[in-house]
């Protein structure tokens, strides 16, 4: 029996191939929003035949990591955390203030989109593992929503951003719109 030992974290992961350093840089992500990922990616992952989950990875796996090994990071402007065929909100804006995440989108000029359509919002919180959610916020046409929520849980830390529209009839859904980062 051979007995190897290793001295730092970057020899072990230097024998796991390129896709599965991916996918461990993903996994906590994963992990903590799950349940959204449910909502997000049920139509795609009803259509395969495999989890929510998977359907998110197998699109995020392809363009949400950036960087080469060891230095790899999260591409949070290219991460889906909803895919659908609902038109997408359009030059989404976000404010910040001391109890709320306040959102506005452009009004849908192709009026092609659905217009009872509702705002579904992901708010995730890296350093704490928080996740804050809202699968039914104001519709299309409100072209704003307010998500609000205790200062505690807003000063001093930071949240990556998300927003997509969600039919509340067919629970079909657009493709998500990231954000950015927001600290305060």
């Amino acid at each position: 029996m051979v007995q190897t030992s290793f001295t730092d974290l970057s020899e072990v992961l230097n024998l796991i191939p390129n896709r599965h350093r991916t996918t461990t840089i993903l996994n906590l992500y994963y992990f903590y929003v799950k349940p959204f990922l449910r909502t997000g990616f049920k139509h795609i992952a009803e259509e395969r035949n495999i989890t929510a989950n998977n359907a998110a990875k197998s699109v995020n796996l392809l363009h949400a990591v950036k960087g080469e090994f060891p230095d790899q990071k999260i591409n949070w402007d290219t991460v889906l955390v909803a895919n659908g065929e609902l038109l997408k909100p359009e030059n989404v804006k976000v404010v910040v203030s001391e109890n709320a995440f306040n959102f506005t989108w452009d009004q849908d000029i192709t009026a092609t989109g659905n217009p009872t359509d509702r705002a579904i919002i992901l708010l995730y919180n890296k350093n704490f593992g928080r996740v804050h959610a809202n699968y039914s916020g104001a519709q299309r046409d409100e072209l704003k929503h307010t998500f609000p929520m205790k200062p505690g849980y807003i000063k001093n830390n930071t949240y990556e951003v998300f927003i997509a529209f969600k039919d509340i009839m067919s629970d079909e859904v657009s493709k998500s719109v990231y954000c950015g980062r927001f600290t305060n």
